[in-house]
């Protein structure tokens, strides 16, 4: 087995993935794996064959090391919704307008996100008491959507806190252990040595990816998502691979290359701990120890094999970091190059070596990370290729002259005033480039989330096509594989559909998606502000877009809009110029409103037609009714955006939903002579005491009641409308059980929530 770190990476892997969805008892699965574990050591001294016995050792430790992540209770567990003290020392400081987000860490606890509104914002190092009430972080709300939680475990963080200046007191300065102090002082000083000669947006980029701190201006950052490039403003094995080229070739200057391992790898350990180590970095500095180790002891070295030792030893510490984006970006992007590189430049028939070199390294990383871009970021640079043969080799002299620049600095800051000044015409080329290429039409376009089985048969045929297998396996394997792939589209293509019906979680707003049996998308209403949001969330960018991906949903054959408050509307306002709308329903508005501005001039922009609908008017799409009960040709006078919201009665065979926007009494009460009985109720104005009248409830007669509302909004939902909808209906809010997914054939109805009990 000359690769035996591959198969204990994968099976390691294999085992943290199941136990995200399987939650085992963990000493059963500990004592598993040690009996596992004892067994075939005993066979293997005994002289004989323990290696599947091992590798399923190996297996069942990964299954007990990701349900300890996921599943062991955490420190903090018990204080949640308690009001709490704690103090610890301040780290990775983040100010925004308004308020500052900080990372606490007790003494021997957990970490804690705090966010802090207003007063003395604590520095890092500092030792800082926080008085605040501990929450647990939300996981994924939506389908498709953002898994916070995970987000924060894996780093180490399991519970928030939201503070104001006066729960906030300052210990002590410079308070972190020797260590730490080290690393920040070293980062704090790069920091000032490329901010003290160097434009701002110069100093941001290439401290950005000497340190990988991440203070690039957002449209800066824009343009190299959209060029494809963003690899390059991170931490990775591209800034490890120069700094390691470029000491090798001093080395060489020297006459001291033997003594490399000795002098590159302590600095290489030095560099990771001062980036703070993230996977790229970890990985990096691992396979180069190796390379260089085995190259001077005279060993061949085996790269797919120092990957996967990579691999093991970052799961082993951290099993949660399997599901981090950086981690499988770097490790895919280099096992892709060492796969694929070769056969990709024997088919590039170009004369210049270099420039075949550059290509083949760039086109390989790109086959081998497209799937997981799309699936993570919905869209894809179709420039990249050319960007990163022009810009990335500019990027690597930047690199050089800020290590250079970084050390001179460190020694004695004048010194590295000359090395900046010659870097800022090099970094102005990098960002001039990518702003030229970011500007090409259509650079980058939105793609629908790939299924996971797809992606897993598009890794599966890259590793087929390159392994040692006859010509005659790999050829009777895809087509295998393309048979069953075909059998699968036909079975989904010819199996009755329901209708779905998913009551988004926005936040403190509403939207709701349909998708018909025959696959046409219709939005209700698209607004919101999610309670972990700021002022920089945008519920259309940042939830309805990637849910619509997720849903394969570019383009919506309808979309309904109440009335255009911003809770109903803003996220609709925001993704127009992203998604192929066919036609808008509106009911009577008040022309005067801005929100109805903009989606009147982006509606006449698009050529989008928009249609007002009243009482008595009728839409009928794929089979399905939808019967306009308000506004009515008279305006109700009180509280008008709201009383004259579009109300309607969507009708699927048997089964019906009443969707009421925002309205109250007056409106309600206009309703009660209408055929208003319905097996679902869209619970009006989010369940606000100015709604949902006893008498209103009692006609439509719910079997299901849906509040959409966002966590402690406005004093919504009122707990009397809660009570009495509870005695009436099953009740579903978006603020306990996030998204709330309806299935129907028209006669039995099943409701799942995205957040179970």
């Amino acid at each position: 087995m000359d690769k035996p770190f591959l198969y204990i990476a994968v099976l390691l892997s294999v085992g943290i993935i199941i136990s995200r969805f399987l939650e085992i008892n963990i000493v059963l699965l500990f004592l598993t794996f040690l009996v596992v574990l004892f067994a075939g050591i005993y066979i293997y001294l005994f002289k004989k064959n323990a290696i599947y016995l091992l590798l399923l050792a190996v297996f069942v430790l990964g299954l007990t090391l990701g349900e300890n992540a996921l599943y062991s209770k955490g420190v903090y567990d018990d204080l949640s919704n308690r009001l709490v003290s704690f103090d610890g020392v301040v780290s990775n400081v983040i100010l925004k307008d308004g308020f500052a987000k900080y990372v606490l860490s007790p003494k021997n606890k957990d970490k804690i996100l705090v966010t802090q509104y207003g007063g003395t914002y604590p520095k890092e190092g500092d030792l800082t008491e926080v008085r605040g009430i501990i929450e647990l972080p939300q996981g994924k709300r939506n389908p498709g959507g953002f898994d916070y939680r995970l987000y924060l475990k894996k780093n180490g963080i399991t519970v928030l806190m939201n503070v104001n200046g006066y729960s906030v007191r300052i210990i002590k300065s410079n308070a972190d252990n020797y260590a730490d102090k080290v690393v920040r002082m070293t980062r704090e000083r790069i920091t000032q040595i490329f901010f003290n000669s160097m434009p701002k947006n110069d100093a941001d980029f290439i401290s950005s990816v000497i340190l990988g701190q991440y203070n690039i201006e957002e449209d800066v950052l824009s343009s190299f998502r959209v060029t494809g490039l963003t690899h390059i403003i991170a931490v990775s094995g591209f800034n490890f691979g120069i700094l390691t080229l470029f000491m090798m070739f001093v080395l060489n200057i020297l006459h001291i290359r033997r003594y490399s391992p000795f002098i590159i790898i302590p600095l290489l350990l030095i560099y990771t701990f001062i980036t703070g180590a993230p996977p790229s970095a970890v990985r990096a500095v691992i396979m180069a120890c190796m390379a260089l180790i085995a190259a001077s002891i005279g060993r061949e070295n085996n790269p797919i094999n120092a990957i996967s030792f990579a691999a093991t030893m970052i799961l082993f510490f951290n099993p949660l970091m399997l599901f981090d984006i950086g981690f499988q970006l770097s490790f895919i992007a280099t096992l892709s190059i060492l796969l694929l590189y070769k056969p990709i430049k024997g088919i590039i028939n170009i004369k210049s070596e270099k420039m075949k070199e550059a290509l083949s390294v760039t086109l390989a990383a790109q086959i081998g990370t497209i799937p997981i871009i799309i699936y993570f970021f919905h869209n894809i640079s179709i420039i990249s290729l050319l960007p990163n043969i022009l810009i990335v080799p500019i990027v690597s002299v930047a690199v050089v002259l800020g290590f250079l620049s970084a050390i001179l600095g460190l020694i004695y800051m004048p010194l590295s005033i000359p090395l900046n000044l010659i870097n800022i015409p090099v970094v102005e080329i990098v960002l001039h480039l990518t702003r030229i290429f970011s500007q090409i039409p259509h650079a980058s376009i939105s793609v629908s989330q790939p299924p996971v089985y797809m992606m897993l048969c598009y890794y599966a045929v890259l590793i087929l096509l390159t392994s040692n297998l006859s010509r005659k396996i790999k050829i009777s394997v895809v087509s295998t594989m393309l048979f069953l792939l075909m059998a699968v589209f036909a079975i989904n293509s010819f199996t009755p559909k329901n209708l779905e019906i998913i009551f988004l979680d926005v936040g403190q707003g509403d939207s709701t998606f349909l998708m018909t049996p025959d696959g046409k998308s219709i939005l209700i209403d698209g607004g919101g502000r999610p309670e972990y949001g700021n002022s920089s969330f945008d519920v259309g960018q940042d939830i309805l877009m990637p849910f619509l991906l997720y849903k394969n949903a570019t383009s919506l054959d309808a979309v309904f809009i109440s009335h255009t408050d911003y809770d109903h509307v803003g996220g609709i306002l925001s993704i127009l110029n992203d998604v192929d709308v066919k036609r808008i329903f509106i009911g009577r508005q008040v022309a005067d409103s801005e929100n109805f501005k903009k989606l009147m001039a982006i509606a006449s922009k698009k050529q989008i037609p928009v249609f007002q609908l009243s009482k008595g008017d009728w839409v009928e799409i794929s089979g399905i009714k939808y019967d306009i009960l308000s506004p009515d040709s008279y305006v109700i006078a009180e509280n008008p955006i709201n009383n004259n919201a579009l109300v309607f009665k969507m009708i699927y065979k048997n089964v019906s939903i009443l969707f009421t926007g925002d309205i109250e009494k007056e409106a309600e009460n206009a309703l009660l002579d209408d055929n208003i009985s319905s097996d679902i109720l869209k619970v009006p104005h989010h369940g606000s005491n100015t709604s949902s009248q006893k008498k209103f409830v009692d006609e439509v007669n719910p079997k299901i009641s849906v509040i959409m509302v966002g966590k402690n909004n406005y004093g919504q939902p009122d707990g009397e409308v809660v009570k009495y909808l509870k005695s009436k209906s099953q009740l579903f809010r978006t603020d306990k059980d996030g998204a709330i997914i309806v299935e129907t054939n028209g006669t039995f109805i099943h409701v799942k929530k995205m957040i179970e009990d």
